[in-house]
């Protein structure tokens, strides 16, 4: 294939665009998967701490949500109870969930990414990129 400069150029602009576009989508993927099992580990953390009340186990699971803001995302909880499961306190020992997970999905999120990214680098559209 040969492209002109000019034609050479006018691809690239487009990748310019599409790639952080590719990049956050990725992300958000990545994060929304992350944060499922976040939410599937504190109901099992919060079993492992002894919480029986499935009130306070549903208030903990739902307490779980992400965020993506360019190119960062956040998995975490607005809850006072996730803060004593992650890191535990005096009278309670940790039953971290969040960390866990962190680890378990590091490999999930580099493919996610990589493969919007390659969808974008490939001209094929971004939502493809996990099929």
């Amino acid at each position: 294939m040969n492209l002109s400069l000019a034609e050479m150029a006018r691809r690239l602009v487009e990748l310019e665009a599409r790639v952080p576009v590719a990049l956050s989508q990725g992300l958000e993927a990545a994060a929304a998967a992350m944060e499922q099992a976040a939410r599937a580990k504190a109901v099992e953390s919060a079993a492992a701490a002894g919480i029986t009340s499935a009130a306070r186990v549903a208030a903990l699971r739902d307490s779980i949500g992400h965020e993506v803001k360019a190119l960062e995302a956040s998995i975490g909880s607005n809850s006072d109870q996730a803060i004593v499961q992650e890191l535990g306190s005096a009278q309670v020992p940790p039953h971290p969930f969040l960390g866990a997970v962190a680890l378990e999905h590091a490999d999930d999120v580099q493919k996610s990414v990589g493969d919007a990214v390659t969808a974008a680098l490939m001209g094929r559209p971004i939502a493809d990129a996990r099929t």
